[in-house]
């Protein structure tokens, strides 16, 4: 499976003791992926170039376009990805002129689920993908759950796309987002808390360091938030009620 996700490239590797070699690395492929809503053109996303109808699905719920109980189909043709809704064709429109932008309601996760520290930790096995030793040039997400089992994962090029795709991809096996926790590992602005929030999942969790704006992101929805995930410690910064201790 890492090969679909890399392609090689020729380099020239310059050491500091003066010598030079010809050698050939492994790239991230990144390609663009075209997003139709009802036959027209809705967006162009820039991404691993699998999972694609996950990454769709995942895009507009995360961005609080549509949810699940909306979209009436998927299909995808090559690089480009044609979602049908169920909703008329003016109703629709009215509702993405109207979120995208200033003024979307604030979001909170209804979610009462707890985490055992355990669980947690045990998420760190899922940190490290084979893609991401080969290229050193992508992010993970995914969603594990109150055990620390886990139920979905995928790498891409772009830690946003990798939260969309992974919740594309439980939404479309019929998961339920709010008993599970979301493993990053990408840095968590506000953009990034919302995008989960959205989802309706309850506990976000990254090796690295979350941004302010996240953490008061995660406390106003509802949500967990941790950070730089270790297999002996974490920091628990939003909500810590969440966390079992």
């Amino acid at each position: 499976m890492p090969e679909k996700y890399t392609t090689p490239y020729p380099a020239r590797r310059i050491h500091s003791d003066g010598r030079a070699e010809d050698t050939e690395v492994l790239l991230a492929r990144e390609c663009p992926v075209k997003l139709f809503l009802d036959g027209k053109q809705f967006t162009t996303l820039f991404a691993s170039p699998l999972e694609l109808k996950e990454l769709a699905v995942g895009h507009l719920i995360t961005e609080g376009i549509l949810s699940f109980r909306e979209i009436a189909g998927v299909e995808v043709e090559g690089s480009e990805v044609h979602v049908l809704t169920k909703k008329e064709k003016t109703a629709h429109n009215d509702k993405i002129s109207g979120e995208i932008g200033a003024g979307k309601p604030q979001i909170f996760v209804e979610s009462d689920a707890v985490f055992d520290p355990e669980a947690l930790f045990a998420g760190t096995g899922n940190l490290e993908s084979e893609t991401y030793k080969l290229t050193r040039g992508t992010h993970l997400a995914a969603l594990i759950d109150g055990k620390g089992k886990l139920a979905v994962r995928i790498v891409d090029v772009g830690r946003h796309n990798a939260v969309d795709k992974v919740v594309g991809a439980a939404l479309l096996r019929g998961l339920d987002l709010s008993h599970l926790y979301m493993l990053s590992t990408g840095r968590q602005p506000a953009y990034m808390i919302t995008k989960a929030a959205r989802a309706g999942i309850p506990l976000v969790a990254t090796k690295a360091m979350p941004f302010d704006s996240g953490v008061e992101a995660a406390k106003k929805a509802n949500m967990c938030l941790v950070g730089q995930l270790r297999p002996e410690a974490m920091l628990v910064f939003a909500n810590e009620w969440r966390v079992l201790v």
